[in-house]
């Protein structure tokens, strides 16, 4: 039975953290502006490069008013900025 409640935590540890980290984020120009500077920084190629795709995406998003798929992809773009 507490094997079962422990493992239930873990997941909801584990889905509930991207939708905690989201909140903070704000879909807007200063947050681009921060956004495009943090991946301007980061030294890796392949995570350089998929934080440019993701922020291309999260920019079509702001522009189209669609703040859910904005903040993902933003998300998406700093990840790529986290050490592995």
């Amino acid at each position: 039975m507490l094997n079962r409640v422990l493992v239930a935590a873990a997941m909801l540890t584990v889905v509930a953290s991207p939708v905690f980290a989201q909140a903070d984020i704000k879909c807007d120009q200063a947050g681009m502006t921060k956004l495009e500077t943090d991946v301007s920084q980061i030294t890796d190629a392949m995570k350089k490069d998929y934080a440019n795709k993701e922020l291309a995406m999260a920019k079509k998003a702001m522009n189209a008013k669609e703040m859910d798929k904005c903040k993902t992809h933003m998300s998406n773009a700093m990840k790529g900025n986290e050490p592995m």
